[in-house]
C-alpha cells in the first residue's frame, strides 16, 4: 500500500510511534496559519511519489510568510503522475543524525523484512548498492515474529550509543504496525 505521508504518520502516531506535530493544508493561507501555530516548519507536498525533496516539493520555513510562499510554489506541482493538492506543514525538529528504518514485503523470502541503516533515507537505494553492508536486513519468520532481542542483535555494532535500546523498541513497534 502507498499512503501519503500525513496518513501514514497519523497511523504511526495511533500505534505509539512518535511523529512531529503537523497539519494538512490545501491553501497558502492555511500553510501560513499552521506555521504561525507551530513555529519553524517543513512544508511537504502530499503525493504518493518518491524523491519529493529532490523535486523541490519539500521546503523549510522559518516564518509564517516563508511557509505561505513555499505553499504557493509547491501546490499545483506535478510529482510523477500526481498533482500536489495537499501539503503537510510539520513542526521542524532538530536532527542530530539521520537513520533509515523500514518493514516491507521481501520477495526473496516471501515474508516481512526489517531494514535499518545509519546512512539516512535520502538515496538509500543508491547508498545500499554502493555499500551493501551499510543496510542491515532481518528476514522475519512470521511464526516467530520480530522481538526486542532480534532488534538489538540487528543494531549491534552500529555505534548508536544510548539510542540503541530506544531504536530497537521502535523497530519492534514498526514491525507490530506492519503486522497489524
Amino acid at each position: 500500500m502507498n499512503f501519503e505521508e500525513h496518513v501514514a504518520k497519523a497511523e504511526f502516531a495511533a500505534s505509539g510511534i512518535p511523529v512531529p506535530e503537523g497539519r494538512v493544508v490545501t491553501t497558502p493561507a492555511e500553510a501560513e496559519a499552521a506555521a504561525r501555530a507551530l513555529g519553524p516548519v517543513a512544508v511537504k507536498a502530499q503525493a504518493p511519489a518518491g524523491k519529493r525533496g529532490k523535486a523541490g516539493a519539500i521546503a523549510l520555513a522559518d516564518s509564517p510568510a516563508e511557509a505561505e510562499a513555499a505553499a504557493r510554489r509547491i501546490l499545483g506541482m506535478t510529482l510523477g503522475a500526481h498533482k500536489v493538492e495537499r501539503l503537510l506543514v510539520e513542526k521542524r525538529i532538530a536532527i542530530a543524525r539521520e537513520l533509515y528504518a523500514a518493514v516491507l514485503n521481501d520477495p526473496a523470502s516471501q515474508g516481512p523484512l526489517v531494514l535499518f541503516s545509519t546512512l539516512g533515507g535520502m538515496d538509500i537505494e543508491e547508498a545500499a548498492a554502493r555499500d551493501p553492508q551499510s543496510v542491515r536486513r532481518h528476514p522475519v519468520d512470521i511464526r516467530a515474529g520480530f522481538t526486542a532481542e532480534d532488534a538489538e542483535k540487528m543494531l549491534g555494532g552500529l555505534d548508536l550509543g544510548r539510542a540503541q535500546a530506544p531504536l530497537a523498541a521502535l523497530l519492534v513497534r514498526l514491525y507490530d504496525f506492519y503486522r497489524a
